[in-house]
């Protein structure tokens, strides 16, 4: 399904920094300021496939088209990781753009953005850490 992308070069002079891939450009923050900033360019995108990750280590990716937006958690990588859920169950599907192709998702893995911003936000200054702020599905 899912597949963690952080390359071994995303520390950078012996800093720690997570590596983010926006839309299929990767970029690495070292501050969670940097990546705030980052995020505020993101969300003037509509639809968008956003990467985070450690080095060797634990991914989290968000998708979002419109008002639609779900989590995946990846551990480690090859894992199989975790989806977010919304807390009420939503019938029907969301098509999202991924940089292999087109994929619809139940809306039922969807949670508001503003959850999914905190979530990253928990991800980044955790070094990988599972946000407990959402609720996670493991697939």
């Amino acid at each position: 399904m899912f597949q963690g992308n952080a390359s071994p070069d995303a520390y950078h002079q012996g800093a720690k920094v997570i590596e983010v891939t926006f839309n299929g450009q990767t970029r690495h923050c070292e501050t969670i300021e940097a990546f705030g900033l980052e995020l505020d360019g993101f969300d003037a995108e509509p639809a968008f496939e956003l990467w985070l990750g450690v080095p060797n280590g634990a991914s989290m990716t968000m998708l979002r088209n419109g008002p639609n937006a779900l989590l995946v958690y990846l551990p480690f990588p090859g894992n199989s990781g975790f989806t977010s859920r919304a807390s009420l169950a939503k019938p029907g599907t969301a098509s999202f753009r991924l940089s292999n192709g087109q994929e619809e998702y139940p809306l039922s893995w969807c949670i508001d953005i503003e959850q999914c911003y905190k979530a990253l936000a928990y991800f980044f200054v955790n070094n990988g850490g599972k946000p407990d702020c959402v609720q996670w599905h493991q697939d």
